[in-house]
């Protein structure tokens, strides 16, 4: 069969590209621990991002009624409706480059086939691994315009430092109400000690409660340490530092948008007692349970161990065959992910995953573009994602120190 011409083959390689989309979008998400619990929410939208509706509150209005029914309250309802929004990432690609030899080598269409069935490989490959490798990705290592880690979805306070915060989903996280011990004031400048808190400088305050009833009211923050907070009253005058009760609250922080959030010790709790503890915070906080728990290697190896000195597995084996490497405890199924930190779990309540990728772009590939000065050719595959969470306090986090 002759040489087919470089116009034709890119044709004829994109075409058949283009076929196995549907597949590519399959293999990636089922083909790893952490991807294949978002499986099940996949969905192509279109919009400025993901919209997830949040009941943000409780209606507070149920009580008894007599006899007649009457004494119920008619007053307007508490709005306890709310939504969070999960931004798009920006775009993912992995770029095929032909090279003008690869086409010279490949005549005829049974070898354009099997040239693109090789590239699918190593593009699913190495999309599957960028996207896992984000969503490990620690707090810290983020930047805007990339896609949520799971760090970041299931944290217990969205407080960065004592002037940074940031919002997931729109929505910032973590505890609103402190108590108050100790108070003092130096002319205007009022110093309330609340112990480790969430808030920044530039909160709006609401201080209540307080003997000293010249520090009570509604303030901004101008200073935060990690257990005191300073604010400018209206009025001057000296207070002795001296203990008092009272409380303070930041509107903005919203306590029903935080995770559960542990660190135990190896040398003081095994790590048996470490997952009772996590899964249990977790329903007190959200009257849900995990479904999965998604184990860096010491964490899987310290509960793989404790499970097989109990004898309820096999030395060395598992007591789940799958396509993952599981071991279970309960109802609860534990699978090892290689690219998760050793040290942590991830306990994930996978009805509340959300994942979305935009106007069908994942795994999409795009005309040829010949590159200017070679005899080369680009095909790029392109993906617009976003990852979130619909009950952010249904999740957790587990940190295994020694």
């Amino acid at each position: 069969m002759p040489a087919l011409g470089d116009a034709f083959f890119v044709q004829t390689f994109t075409t058949t590209l283009q076929r196995y989309e549907k597949q590519l979008v399959d293999n990636v998400l089922k083909e790893h621990p952490v991807l294949e619990l978002f499986k099940s929410t996949a969905k192509s939208i279109t919009g400025r991002g993901l919209v997830v509706p949040l009941r943000a509150a409780s209606l507070g209005a149920t009580g008894y009624v007599d006899t007649s029914a009457v004494g119920y309250s008619t007053a307007v309802s508490t709005d306890i409706m709310g939504s969070a929004v999960y931004d798009w990432a920006q775009e993912i690609v992995t770029p095929f480059r032909l090279k003008h030899r690869d086409i010279l080598q490949n005549s005829g269409p049974e070898q354009i086939v099997s040239l693109v069935e090789e590239y699918v490989k190593a593009a699913q490959a190495d999309h599957q691994d960028f996207i896992v490798a984000e969503l490990h990705k620690l707090d810290a290592s983020w930047a805007t315009g990339k896609v949520l880690s799971m760090d970041m979805l299931f944290k217990a306070t969205d407080k960065i430092s004592t002037t940074v915060a940031r919002s997931i989903g729109g929505i910032r996280g973590g505890t609103s109400v402190d108590t108050i011990t100790n108070v003092a004031r130096t002319g205007t400048t009022a110093t309330i000690t609340i112990g480790a808190n969430d808030f920044i400088v530039g909160d709006s305050v609401v201080v209540a409660g307080l003997t000293n009833t010249a520090l009570n009211g509604t303030y901004t923050l101008t200073a935060v340490t990690s257990t005191t907070v300073d604010y400018t009253t209206a009025t001057s005058g000296t207070i002795a530092s001296t203990a008092d009760s009272g409380t303070a609250t930041v509107a903005a922080i919203k306590d029903y948008w935080k995770a559960t959030r542990l660190t135990s010790s190896a040398a003081t709790e095994d790590i048996a007692a470490a997952f009772r503890r996590t899964t249990n915070e977790i329903f007190r906080n959200s009257r849900k349970r995990p479904t999965h728990v998604i184990a860096g290697f010491t964490v899987y190896e310290q509960f793989e161990s404790y499970l097989a000195a109990k004898g309820q597995i096999p030395t060395g084996g598992n007591s789940v065959n799958t396509r993952f490497t599981t071991i279970t405890f309960g109802d609860l199924e534990i699978r090892l992910d290689p690219d998760c930190q050793d040290d942590r779990a991830y306990f994930i309540n996978q009805p509340s995953l959300r994942f979305a990728y935009c106007a069908g772009e994942f795994m999409k590939s795009y005309p040829a573009q010949p590159l200017e000065g070679t005899l080369d050719t680009v095909v790029p595959i392109a993906s617009t994602l976003t990852f979130g969470v619909a009950e952010r306090r249904a999740n957790g986090v587990l940190i295994r120190t020694a």
